[in-house]
Formats: structure tokens, sequence, C-alpha cells
């Protein structure tokens, strides 16, 4: 076998070399070129007559020809009793397989290059069917003691919608016979059981596979050695493995998520109001608990979209994916910009806001980075461009850089406050050198700001960054320029090569294992902490090492990389994993981790230890620089012998649920009561959880879609925009008449086939706000001019307010443990800054309330027509005290009907969108006879 490895990895080379760059996968339709198929048929001749003159008596792994008629090295048959996927019993080479060309995929479900493949699989199984000859089988053969599991092989297989056979090797036995040494490895099996052609690792051409399949097959049809038989036993979703075939489990399309990735959450502030000077301040109206909402996103892998969710589960936004509720899609999957019905999204991962209404999304598999406008409700591509790159320097702007599997991403914002950085530049290590004296050495420059993406490109395993404005080389020293554009795309850290290693002098020179999961530390500069401050750090989730690494984001740009927990000293062991509690560095064990979050009220980073099922967390981080970054080598016994370890503690966090592959954390602070809370997405329980620290109590977010999630702007029929006092809260006359009518705009007596029934549906934004229905018709008489009416009364909640960030009594605020909360004060210069980011924090809350009314009218063959429109109004707070408490919108509208067919017009015809009107108040009273749509407002 060793011989036949070695003859293919020639035939690859020299195949990869004649075919030039690398294609993509729209070329692999192409024409295969003369050069190519006379390489392949030359090989296919020469490898079946070695494969037949080979005596297989003696080779480990291998059986007589004998066995299957014919002589030569033969594969041996798969271990008996093992558990197999999309086929209903296991599959025999001389049996089910005779005759068949099988290409086996050695995988294993953790690996990233291994999900490069899928694609490729996907495509030769669309293009050759087991008709046509070939069957592919993956084969499983896990990393991780947890891959061992049939069940997670079978979560695994749905996550990623694989469509062929898969057998779970649980001990390696067909991986060794044939003697594979790394993730992926493809095999192609002869029709005989004759190993044909071994291809390693992801790094082939597009044409590679398919010209090989396709000549083999014409060349062996031409031999009568294919057969064109069907296999009953292969059949998706069907499994052999008992506790999946015999139990009676919901259908995974029924769940509000599916396979969730990642969760962040971000805390939307109301619009600050200045003290007027005659309202007493007090400890309710100042505390800023009581002045903000929290937004939840979570990245819902398996059904291809992204919820927004306030922390009690009510839904806002469903971007992509399609469906909604009980009944989304996971079949809705692509590469699309548009609003949120129209973008499509695959298998997105990590996400980051960088304001309320901003943003950014990991497509990991459309390799690319999404925008997502919460206010605009549009989607934008800012990087990537959906095929997989292989580029790992970049240096392109916006999506020109093509990706390769961004897996988490972070915002990260640094302005340049001479004050509060701490200015030092990083020189080489050398023995006779203590941090004394590097501290004493000359202070570089005033770094530049910064703002910018950091992502966690798990494909290339490297930190790029995305930069959002102008700076300096200084924070993106792999370029040459002087400055880096807005736009730009590159790599900050890493070398590309798979390993776990540390440098503590330049990240350029580390290397990563498939970085996970990111999470940012705050800088530990405090009001009246008496520090110059430091600063912030990067720990980043460094999955296939099971360690977690920190990268210090130093205003000179080194990005020094450490080890804070797991992994091992050996750079290129990447199998050092466990479930070991201790000191950090190799003193602990971790097993595949997927994501970090930072606590910054006690300085302690949580971690998703995926493969133990469990959330661990570090304690004794230092923010400082007095540990010693620069060793380049030695280690000590409290770091388990790793260069430049960050030092620290590793504990379970003890939870009273169990956790099946957690895969992302975030921590935030809840500003309603200061709570601390954990978001927990358990990704094979298909479940987000919320974890509170201060009542040690955790719960499960129920997610509660709304009857009408979005309303499309070709079903709005009227609008309207209304102020109310933010203070006081209100009522809202939601009142109007439907009439129906002719589309030429002629009224003529004439009666329709069958009397319109009318479905009224009123969505409010939240349970907070009550609702009664006056009065709606829920028929209209079978005559043109004839109308139904509707009267809805809203009683709207006071909203909560944050007081002047100048009010004196402000600053006397603290927290708990008597620092000045992060969340709440900086130093008055610092919030005195323009500040883009923060713009929702002095914008307008909006609230929309959406009245639908659904009817159809059926003709004389039955056929029913559908009809559904929408009344909406938007409702903004104000706090002067002329701003109105109630207000009265009216909306007249005219049902469009054809007198020729005697039936509604469709939704989406022209008329129903030129009859909608838009209404925008501001004022306390509008005129009341609005001949499109009236609102008044009182005090």
């Amino acid at each position: 076998m060793d011989r036949i490895i070695e003859i293919s990895s020639v035939f690859v080379d020299l195949f990869n070399s004649s075919a030039g760059n690398q294609a993509s996968a729209d070329e692999s339709d192409l024409p295969i070129p003369v050069q190519l198929q006379e390489i392949t048929e030359d090989y296919i001749q020469k490898i079946l007559t070695a494969c037949c003159s080979q005596q297989a008596a003696g080779t480990p792994g291998f059986q007589s020809g004998s066995v299957v008629g014919s002589s030569g090295l033969r594969v041996n048959e798969f271990k008996p009793n093992l558990d197999w996927f999309n086929c209903t019993k296991p599959l025999l080479f001389n049996k089910d397989l005779k005759g068949k060309l099988v290409l086996l995929d050695f995988f294993t479900y953790c690996c990233v290059n291994c999900l490069h493949i899928l694609p490729v699989l996907h495509s030769l199984q669309q293009r050759f069917t087991c008709e046509d000859g070939l069957v592919i089988i993956g084969v499983h053969s896990a990393k991780f003691p947890n891959e061992q599991q049939s069940v997670n092989v079978h979560h695994a297989i749905q996550k990623y919608s694989i469509e062929h056979c898969v057998v779970n090797d649980t001990d390696g036995t067909m991986w060794n016979d044939l003697a594979v040494c790394c993730w992926p490895t493809l095999v192609l099996i002869g029709p005989n059981g004759e190993p044909m052609l071994v291809v390693q690792g992801e790094e082939f051409h597009s044409q590679l596979l398919p010209t090989f399949i396709e000549t083999a097959l014409q060349i062996l049809r031409q031999a009568s050695m294919i057969s064109s038989h069907y296999i009953p036993e292969i059949v998706p979703g069907r499994t052999t493995l008992q506790s999946l075939a015999t139990s009676k489990q919901s259908s995974v399309t029924k769940q509000h998520l599916l396979y969730p990735g990642k969760v962040f959450a971000y805390t939307k502030k109301l619009k600050k109001r200045k003290n007027n000077g005659n309202e007493t301040l007090n400890s309710s109206n100042l505390n800023y608990r009581h002045n903000g909402k929290i937004l939840i996103a979570i990245a819902d892998s398996g059904h291809h979209r992204i919820v927004i969710s306030t922390v009690q589960g009510r839904v806002k936004h469903v971007i992509g994916g399609g469906g909604f509720g009980l009944f989304p899609s996971t079949t809705k999957k692509g590469f699309k910009d548009g609003n949120f019905t129209e973008a499509l999204f695959h298998s997105p991962q990590g996400i980051c806001f960088q304001n309320a209404h901003i943003l950014f999304v990991c497509d990991s598999e459309n390799h690319a980075i999404r925008m997502i406008d919460l206010k605009e409700k549009t989607v934008k591509t800012v990087a990537g461009n959906g095929k997989k790159g292989h580029d790992k320097y970049g240096g392109q702007m916006w999506n020109s850089q093509i990706l390769n599997t961004p897996w988490d991403v972070v915002y990260y914002k640094r302005k340049a406050r001479p004050q509060y950085q701490q200015q030092y530049t990083p020189q080489p290590y050398t023995p006779n050198q203590n941090y004394q004296q590097l501290q004493q050495s000359t202070s570089g420059p005033t770094p530049s700001p910064v703002r910018c993406l950091l992502i966690a490109m798990a494909g290339l395993h490297q930190i790029w960054a995305l930069y959002l404005d102008k700076t300096s080389t200084s924070t993106c020293s792999s370029m040459k320029s002087k400055w880096c554009s807005k736009g730009l795309c590159t790599m900050v850290a890493g070398t590309g090569k798979e390993e776990n290693r540390n440098n503590s002098y330049n990240g350029q020179r580390a290397s990563f294992a498939q970085p996970s999961g990111l999470c940012l530390t705050k800088p530990s500069s405090r009001i009246g902490s008496g520090s110059n401050g430091s600063d912030p750090s990067l720990y980043i989730a460094d999955s296939e090492s099971s360690s977690i690494r920190r990268m210090y984001l130093d205003s000179m740009g080194k990005y020094r990389v450490l080890n804070v927990a797991g992994g091992s000293p050996d750079p290129t062991d990447l199998f050092s994993y466990g479930d070991i509690d201790g000191g950090a560095g190799a003193n602990s064990r971790l097993q595949h981790p997927m994501d970090v979050a930072w606590n910054h009220k006690r300085n302690i980073l949580y971690v998703a230890d995926s493969y133990n099922h469990k959330i661990k967390y570090v304690t004794g981080l230092s923010d400082s620089h007095k540990q010693n970054h620069y060793n380049n080598g030695g280690g000590n016994t409290t770091t388990g012998g790793i260069p430049g370890s960050t030092g620290g503690s590793v504990h379970t966090l003890p939870l009273p649920v169990k956790l099946n592959e957690p895969s992302g954390l975030h921590f935030i602070e809840n500003p309603q009561d200061g709570s601390s809370l954990l978001l927990i997405a358990d990704t094979n329980n298909h479940s987000v959880w919320v974890y509170n620290f201060d009542t040690y109590v955790i719960k499960k977010l129920q997610l509660e879609f709304p009857k009408i999630l979005e309303s499309s702007p070709s079903n709005v029929v009227g609008t309207a925009q209304i102020r109310l006092n933010r203070r006081t809260g209100g009522q809202l006359m939601l009142r109007g008449r439907v009439t129906l009518g002719s589309s030429s705009g002629t009224e003529v007596l004439q009666t329709l086939e069958d009397e319109p029934h009318l479905n009224w549906t009123l969505q409010l934004p939240d349970s907070t706000w009550e609702s009664k229905e006056i009065k709606s018709n829920t028929s209209i008489s079978a005559v043109i001019g004839a109308a139904a009416d509707f009267k809805y009364l809203i009683r709207i909640p006071k909203q909560e307010w944050e007081e002047d960030k100048n009010d004196e009594n402000a600053d006397d605020i603290t927290s708990r443990d008597g620092n000045k909360r992060w969340n709440d004060k900086y130093n008055q210069e610092f919030e005195n800054e323009s500040d883009e980011d923060s713009e929702d924090e002095s914008d307008d809350e909006e609230e929309v309330v959406i009245l639908r009314c659904q009817t159809n009218v059926c003709q004389d063959n039955d056929k029913c027509v559908p009809v559904e429109f929408d009344f909406v109004v938007r409702v903004r707070y104000g706090d002067e005290e002329n701003t109105p408490q109630a207000a009265d919108t009216y909306f007249p509208y005219t049902l469009p009907y054809n007198k020729s067919s005697t039936k509604l017009l469709n939704r989406a015809s022209s008329e129903i969108k030129s009859h909608a009107p838009t209404c925008s108040v501001d004022s306390p009273m509008e005129l009341a006879n609005n001949t499109s749509s009236s609102t008044t407002s009182n005090n």
C-alpha cells in the first residue's frame, strides 16, 4: 500500500502542475483537456496492472484475490458490527460494491479541512450516480474520544447535510489497513476491491477527481468491469444504529433552533435625555441598569439564518434561511445579499455587534463576512466572495479578498489616547535582559486609532483583520506600505501551519490549529484605578490543539501569542487533550474547545470545552505586562513547560443541565438588574441557555416568534409614524375601512361569486403592550362598493430612559465591587469623543405595530385567490413635556377588484403597491380627513 500511495502522490503532483492554477468549482464541469486525459489514462492502466500483479499474501490489510474472483491486491472488508448511516445495512466489497468504483473519504467531523471536501463529494454524487458506477462512503476515523460515539457522528451528519453513506470505524481498522496517516484522505477502490488512487489533504485541483473517475469508468466499462446495479440499502436518513433506528424522536426540522453555532449579545441603550432641573434625581432614575435592553444574536447554523431576540426570547428579526417558528427551512441556503427575506447564508457561525444596528456574521460555508443592518433591514457582503481561497497573507480590499472558512469574529476598537495607552517598543529577547530593562526601552510613537474586525480564519489556521478605517502600519505590520486603507483585509497572526506554536515577540511567527472562538478583554484603565492601564487581549479557542491562546493587541502591532490553558509544550503535538482541571498550560487538559467569553467584572475567562460537554473557567489571569512575555524558551512547573504561558488556573463551572457539544459563549451584564449572564449555545441540544451568576439559575431561552415577523414592502398598503411620550407611555387608536372597488377606479354595481371573509391579525412589539379589539368586520358584502371597518385600541407602556452623562450626581454611581462600571462611565474625555459606533445611544427606539388582513375570493371553478395586505404604524418616543400621550391613525383602503373575472387582484399587483400611503407625524395634530392615511396625536 505504501507503494500505491507513493505512485498516487506522483500522479496528483503531475496532474496539478499540468492543470495549472486551482480551478473553481464551476470550472470542474468544463471539458477535460486532452493532456490531462492522456495522463489519467496512462496512470489508470499502470495502477491496475500493478494491483493485479502484486500478491496480497502477507500484506497487512489486504486479502487474496481469489475471494473476489481475481488475482492481486484487494482491500479487506469493513469490520463487522460497525454503525452505518444513510444506509440500512453494512455494505460489502465482494457483494454490494462488486463492480463499483468506491470512493472512501477518511474524515473526522471536527476537522475543518474535512469539511472542505464535502462540497466536492456532493458534486461527485450528483454527477456520478450509483447506477453510473460510483459509490461514496465516508469512513469516520475519530481523532477525539468524543467523536468515537456514533450518536455524535449522527449529529455531525445532520449538521453538515451529508447524504452519502458513512460508517463509523471506531477502532480505525480500515484506516490502518490502508495506511492512512492524515485527515482528509480519499482512497478510490476499483470494481474488484483494488486500490487505484490515494489523495491526501484538500489541496488538489478541482478537476482531479471528476477527471479520474470519468476516465476510470470509461476504461473499466469497456472492459465490462462496471456494474449498473442499484443498491437498495443506500437510503439517506436511515441508520443501523439501534438507539436511533428504534427511537421516536421528534424531527429536528420542528426545532426553533437547529445546531446553533454561536451566540452574541449587545446592550442597546435608550436615548439620553438631559435633566431640565425641575425634577429630582434619585437612585432609580440614575442607575444605568434600568437604561437598556439586551439584543441577542444567534447563529442558527442548521437553518442557515440569524435570529435576533430579546433576553426574554421575543424574536425581533429572522435574517435568511426562509421560514420561521416551528417550520424553518433546512435547505434554503446560498450566497445572496438583499433584504432579510431575500438574503441567504450557508452555515453561519461567529457573530458580533458593532452597535445596536450593525452586526457582522462569519458565513463559514460561503467563506465570507456579511454585514447586517437592522435599521435598513439589509444584508451586505463586506469580505469574501463565496469561494474558498488559499491566500495566507491577504492585502485585497473588501470582498475582493478571498477568505477560507471564517469561524468567529469580534469588533475591536482603539482610540488614540496616549494617557491611557502604555507606550513601548517590543525588543528582541536576550538571556541577560530582564523585564525592567525592557520597560526602560525607548517608547514608541502614539498609536494610531483602530477600528477593525478580528477574524478567526479556521480554514487557514490564522487570525485576520478587516480594517473599517484607515490606520498606520503599526497596527497591521504584515503590510509594507505606510498606511492600511479602509477595507483592507489581511493576516495579522499565524504562519498558516497547523501547529500549537507560541511566539512572545511577533504573532506572525506563531501558529494556530483551527482557531474557532474569539473574545476581547477590556483595557484595565478605569477611573480611580491609579494605573496607566494596559492593552486589551484577544483570547482564542484553538480547537484542534485543544488549547486556549492569548494574543496581546499591543500598540505596535506585534500581537504576541502565548498559551493560557491546555495544549502541549511540543508545538507539533495536536493530540494532547483530556479533561483535567488545575494549573494552566500543560497541567490542564481540554478537548476541542470551541469558544471563549471574558467576564470583565471579575477578570475570568470562560471556555466552551465542547467535546467534554462542559463550561470551564480560568482564573488568575493578569492584564499587566509584568509577566515574562519575552521568554521564548524554557517554561516552568506552573505553566506546564509551555514557553510564555500567562498562568492562571482552570476549573469546571457546575451547571444543573447536561450540555452536548456547546460551541458558543457570551458574557454580558443585564442592564435591568445588574446581574451577570452567560449565554451558552448548546449546539447538539439545539438550545441556548442563559446562566445567571447572581442567582445560580440557568434557563433555556424560549424563543417566541411573532405571528407576523416581517412586513414585506409589497404587502404594505398604509403606513403611519407617530411620536409618543416615553415617560408616560400612551394610547394608540388604530382604525380604518376596507372597501371593495374596481381596479379601473370606476365604481360599478357588481356582485362577486362569493362573499370575501377577512382574517385580521394584530402584531404588537412585545407582551407589555396591550390591545383591545373594538371593531373588526370579518366579512364584506359581495357587492362592489361594500366596506368593512376595523378599530383597535392599543395601550403602550412607558419606556425607561438614561440620564444625561453630565448630571453631577451620576458620577457617584459605582458597581458592587466599588469600581466604576465598564458599561457606564469612562473618563470624561473618552465620553465626549464622537463615535459613530455609539449612535444607537442617541437614536430613538422605534417600535412597529402591524395589522394584517388576509382574505380570498373563490370563483366558479373553486379556485381561490389569496389576498394579503398590511397596515403599519411606527412608534417613536420623545422626552419633551409637549410630546403627545395619545395618537389616532386612520387607514382608508380600497381593495382592487377585476370586474372582468369577478375576482380580487393578487397581492403582488401594481395596483396594491400604488395604493400604499405614507404618513409621517411628529406634531400634536394632523388633518383628520387625510384621504390616504390620517393620524391624530393628543396630549
